[in-house]
């Protein structure tokens, strides 16, 4: 057993970390404060290196690896998320990323056309759109009704907490959204369907709201009234889309975990940077074990959490290749664990960094705080709450007695 990266996946992180330090990491200020968000010379940077296409066939113009797709992803957004640890930028990549892959998964050929080489490119938006107004974790009680008729699904409803509404409006077709809509309202969780919903499309209005972090990528609200989707933007069948969400959520959480542990990575550095050289009553601090152990901890679960992360990618790419390898269980388990712990693995790694510089910490001078605001996101619910990763675990580890989302 091997837990090396490959030669061909060390050379990709290292030409993406020389480019993102002297590019991105200069600027993560600025895109945090910039209402403009993330500047175009930035995105097309990323792009040309390939990294909005680690999940996109080479037929559509990117240079994904067969069962590697989400190890490349990971990487990259581990990369991003050490350069902006604002995390507007890593969440920008990481939903682009990561339901692309899921577009070329369960996408009809007109649609995977239209939308993979622009989203490889740098040229489109591609997000995910669950939650409405009412909540977002039971997705089995949503309420966005499509209605198939002819060549065409009329879609009507709501949802909100979105993330990229002024980034599809910015970069234009064919920037969207992965959906779940209901389709047969008598069927409960099987009466729901996945489909691509094309943020252009007459009848759609949006809305932005004021998030207290990662500011240069906007959060909002859809609303859909009579949109006419095109039939060949459904994603996989109608009425599997509950399944086929929960199969790109556990994607999505790969790159989440991503994320959060490469923001805990550079803050942690940043600490104990600060701390061997800051001296205090004669000595550095970082020979204070008040100080050091809690930097050592956040260290050792920062190292178990990239390696099991590094074991999720693996198995869900290996599966692909070889199904029947690994139950949809065992999956789970793996990547709710990561997506459970990495969230609060970055923001206790901030507050640390932040105790270290003690009150120049406080300030802007610092990139911390910028961590500390962007990463509780993924604490309080996107992708995924710490408390429902948590139910998924007790679920599919000790079955139907244990499982939280049932009655």
């Amino acid at each position: 057993m091997d837990f090396r990266y490959t030669t061909e996946q060390t050379l990709f992180r290292q030409a993406i970390r020389e480019w993102l330090t002297k590019n991105l990491e200069p600027r993560a200020r600025q895109i945090d404060e910039d209402e403009n968000g993330i500047p175009d010379d930035i995105t097309q940077g990323m792009a040309e290196l390939g990294i909005f296409g680690v999940t996109v066939p080479e037929e559509y113009g990117g240079c994904a690896v067969p069962g590697e797709e989400l190890i490349y992803g990971m990487i990259a957004v581990q990369e991003i998320a050490r350069a902006d640890l604002s995390m507007s930028t890593p969440v920008y990549s990481l939903l682009t990323i990561g339901w692309s892959y899921i577009v070329n998964k369960f996408g009809s050929q007109q649609l995977k056309d239209e939308v993979l080489p622009a989203a490889a490119a740098g040229k489109a938006f591609v997000g995910i759109n669950t939650t409405e107004p009412g909540g977002g974790s039971d997705l089995a009680k949503i309420k966005t009704r499509a209605e198939r008729k002819g060549d065409v699904y009329i879609l009507n409803g709501e949802k909100a907490y979105v993330s990229g509404p002024k980034e599809c409006a910015k970069l234009g077709a064919p920037s969207g959204h992965c959906s779940l809509v209901v389709t047969d309202p008598s069927l409960g969780h099987k009466g729901l369907t996945f489909l691509w919903i094309p943020a252009h499309l007459p009848g759609i209005t949006w809305t932005t709201y004021e998030d207290m972090g990662r500011m240069g990528l906007s959060t909002g609200g859809w609303i859909y009234k009579d949109v006419e989707v095109p039939a060949y933007c459904l994603l996989g069948e109608e009425g599997k889309g509950f399944y086929n969400v929960m199969f790109g959520f556990n994607a999505a959480r790969v790159l989440v975990a991503a994320a959060c542990l490469g923001g805990a990575e550079k803050a942690i550095e940043i600490a104990a940077e600060y701390g061997t050289q800051r001296q205090a009553f004669g000595k550095p601090l970082i020979k204070n074990e008040g100080i050091s152990f809690d930097l050592v901890n956040d260290w050792m679960q920062l190292d178990m959490l990239k390696l099991n992360l590094l074991r999720g990618a693996w198995m869900i790419g290996y599966e692909g290749e070889n199904p029947g390898t690994f139950s949809r269980k065992d999956i789970n388990v793996v990547i709710s664990t990561c997506k459970c712990l990495s969230p609060t693995l970055g923001h206790e790694a901030a507050r640390h960094g932040m105790m270290v510089h003690g009150a120049f910490g406080f300030t802007k001078e610092t990139p911390l705080e910028m961590l500390l605001r962007g990463v509780m996101s993924y604490e309080v619910g996107a992708e995924g709450g710490l408390h429902v990763m948590r139910g998924i675990i007790a679920r599919d580890l000790w079955g139907p007695a244990a499982n939280p989302f049932i009655s």
